[in-house]
């Protein structure tokens, strides 16, 4: 017999049968004066208070369960009234477990999917995610029709096709204002999840669409007299920015990261504000900022973090991720360290292609033009193809094809890669002038690389890189004065970004021969020695042009037709073919067509040709 008097017992009969409660609570579960009767119990040793001082637990696990048999065997109306009212009390406040256990427990499908289609996202960045899962696998499918929060539950785990449920969203700001004062951001909550499944199998278009069409809803969450009903609108923020950034919208992206760390007060989860940090420490980073780069690190590094939740690896990753590209701007000897300790691309997160542009980089800074191969290709070998062809990889994966084919000497095939690619902040531009400057047409390059320096929507690390190779194409075509000018301007952003790579993409011959009247560049060219770096790329490279008949010859001599063939195919003469084909002899220094095929295969002028090497 407890020895206690009624209301401290009926207290802890409750905490026996609910297991841990928050003491705010107590009132509504066992009526008025419960909660008073729990502080008697905790001060007789009864009950214990949880660490944060707000929810009470039992303080003999062993009575407790004891008593619960009791209950469920001489009082099984009372366990089930208060396992129904904690859930539903749970279920208006999406506390702690938003009654998912007393759901559970009671074995009652409609209120757990009830319970998931408010709060599925709260419980999936929770303690009780894995408890959710188990449930949504077990609940029927036939719930799915009248609760669409579950329903995209069940796409995500692959119970219902992705796209089966209509994502629903208020059209405009009056109908969202009067949803939200309904419902509050009940809809928001719901379209995170088909926003993401989305995302993870690179249906970008899709996404962004979702983004968009919840942007009067999201609106109509901003003002903070609204209290608790629009606490995910800092987590909406951050899942806006990571789908604008993956789909290459760089300059999207960052205004919904702002947007998320301008409500991060609201944050339901404890990572949010290091999350955005820390995303936005990488996008700066990544763009060659890194005095703003610094900033959000900071910021990161002090927001608060939450280790025992799953998301927490994926929140972290950003920080690693930063210091690596910060350390391969700056030839820093500690680079192979930073790199080791960021997730590796061939992982399947969402970061992948980042990831792979940092290693692909310091690889070829570091000459090991092999290993950077290597990683493209384990890492292609590893995604998904889809994802390789669609948003910021659509960018980046020929990018840094053409990258190590240029590194390998071979223009022809990095300017293959660049055709039709995406170009992220200028990075692609940069590339084609560089390619043009060491294949000798300093004009063509200077063109270029002015472009980027004039474009406002480039990259503080596009620009820098373009400085240098307008120093370079100035001084190849004898403009010395306009070489001194652009030298001086590069030198400065180099040294305040910490850009020293920049500087080993141009020949260093040009540099060397410009420091008498830029002393600046003799420090900036004086690190690059002490880590041993000369130049990332050849001093000069061959570029071989072909016309568009010529490159149709290639074709047809690569498939091996006769030359009266492929004249008739053609509908040209026998001698206008061979006149073709003696311009390209000449242009690929070939004495044969069996020659010409080969050279132009490794060229790259051939590169849909089955016949020709496996891209890397």
């Amino acid at each position: 017999m407890l020895d206690a008097d009624p209301p401290v017992r009926d207290v802890i009969e409750i905490v026996a049968v609910l297991g841990p409660t928050e003491i705010a609570e107590l009132d509504d579960l066992g009526g008025p004066d419960t909660t008073a009767a729990a502080l008697r119990a905790i001060d007789d040793g009864h009950l214990l208070l949880a660490a944060d001082d707000s929810v009470v637990t039992l303080a003999s696990p062993v009575r407790g369960t004891s008593m619960r048999d009791v209950l469920r065997r001489e009082r099984p109306d009372r366990v089930t009234a208060l396992l129904e009212r904690q859930s539903d009390l749970r279920l208006d406040s999406g506390r702690l477990d938003c009654g998912l256990t007393a759901a559970r427990t009671l074995g009652d499908p409609t209120r757990l999917g009830r319970i998931i289609d408010r709060w599925g996202v709260d419980l999936a960045h929770g303690p009780y995610a894995a408890t959710m899962f188990e449930v949504t696998a077990e609940l029927p499918v036939e719930l799915a029709s009248s609760l669409p929060g579950l329903a995209f539950r069940f796409e995500d785990i692959g119970r219902l096709p992705i796209g089966t449920t209509r994502v629903r969203l208020p059209r405009t700001a009056e109908e969202a204002e009067a949803e939200f004062t309904r419902d509050g951001d009940v809809r928001l909550r719901q379209a995170l999840l088909p926003l993401v499944t989305r995302r993870r199998l690179g249906r970008f278009d899709d996404a962004m669409a979702i983004v968009r069409a919840a942007t009067p809803l999201a609106e109509a969450c901003v003002y903070p007299w609204y209290g608790d009903k629009g606490r995910i609108l800092p987590y909406w923020y951050l899942q806006a920015g990571i789908t604008a950034q993956l789909a290459g919208d760089l300059a999207t992206a960052r205004t919904y990261f702002l947007n998320a760390w301008t409500h991060r007060a609201r944050d339901p989860y404890g990572f949010v504000a290091r999350g955005t940090a820390g995303k936005l420490a990488l996008m700066d980073a990544f763009r060659g900022d890194h005095a703003a780069g610094a900033g959000w690190r900071k910021e990161a590094e002090a927001a608060g973090r939450r280790p025992d939740l799953w998301v927490d690896r994926f929140v972290e990753s950003n920080l690693p991720a930063v210091r690596a590209i910060v350390a391969v701007d700056g030839l820093d000897p500690q680079a192979d360290l930073h790199l080791a300790a960021t997730p590796h691309p061939t992982q399947r997160g969402e970061q992948w292609s980042i990831l792979l542009w940092i290693h692909v980089r310091h690889a070829l800074t570091s000459g090991d033009t092999a290993q950077a191969r290597r990683c493209l290709a384990d890492t292609l070998a590893t995604q998904r193809e889809a994802l390789s062809r669609t948003g910021l990889a659509a960018a980046l994966v020929p990018l840094l094809r053409a990258e190590v084919h240029l590194a390998m000497g071979q223009a022809n095939q990095a300017l293959t890669e660049l055709t039709g690619a995406p170009d992220v902040a200028g990075a692609a531009r940069v590339l084609r002038a560089r390619v043009l400057l060491l294949a000798r047409d300093p004009a063509a390059a200077l063109t270029v690389a002015e472009t980027v320096v004039q474009d406002e929507s480039t990259s503080p690390r596009a620009r820098t890189e373009a400085l240098v190779l307008i120093t370079a194409a100035r001084s190849a075509n004898d403009d010395r004065p306009g070489a001194v000018t652009a030298a001086r301007r590069a030198a400065a952003r180099v040294l305040e970004q910490g850009a020293y790579r920049a500087l080993a993409t141009v020949p260093r011959s040009i540099l060397d021969d410009l420091v008498t009247d830029v002393p600046a560049l003799a420090e900036l060219l004086d690190v690059l020695d002490r880590r041993g770096i000369t130049e990332i790329y050849p001093k000069s490279v061959d570029l071989v042009t072909v016309t568009r008949r010529e490159r149709d010859l290639l074709v047809d001599l690569a498939s091996g037709l006769s030359l009266p063939d492929i004249a008739k195919a053609n509908f040209v003469s026998v001698n206008t073919t061979r006149t073709h084909l003696a311009s390209l002899r000449r242009k690929l220094d070939a004495r044969s067509r069996e020659e010409v095929v080969l050279k132009a295969r490794l060229l790259g002028l051939l590169a849909d040709d089955p016949v020709t090497p496996a891209r890397f």
